[in-house]
């Protein structure tokens, strides 16, 4: 390969580069966030029935962030990259359960383990 031809390959990356920026802006390429599906596993044992149709106050990292829906899932957006630790506190008693998970970018899912009540 000569040198003219080398040098327009360099400066045609250079170019393809630039343009990349200009357009694309100089905001990370990389989330810096995910989404967390939660699921609480519990309930109540009466006898050999299992019944789990209570809600649950969700805490991360100690700061409440939304309370489940009646089977136990609760979703939280943009949740920051990193280790979070997640709590579960029934709302019906004195149930909790909690739970420390590595968030990455994307769909992350954390099941928090609440001992059943019993009957």
């Amino acid at each position: 390969m000569n040198k003219s031809i080398m040098k327009k390959a360099i400066l045609m990356v250079v170019l393809i580069t630039l343009l990349f920026i200009v357009f694309v802006g100089c905001t990370s390429i990389f989330s810096t966030t995910g989404t967390v599906n939660i699921s609480v596993v519990s309930g109540i044992v009466m006898g050999k029935l299992m019944i789990d149709s209570f809600t649950y106050d969700i805490n991360m990292d100690g700061i409440y962030v939304g309370t489940t829906d009646t089977s136990g899932n609760l979703t939280i957006l943009d949740v920051p990259v990193g280790w979070h630790n997640f709590e579960a506190f029934s709302t019906f008693g004195s149930g909790y359960g909690s739970k420390g998970q590595n968030i990455n970018s994307g769909i992350n899912n954390v099941t928090i383990t609440v001992p059943p009540f019993i009957i």
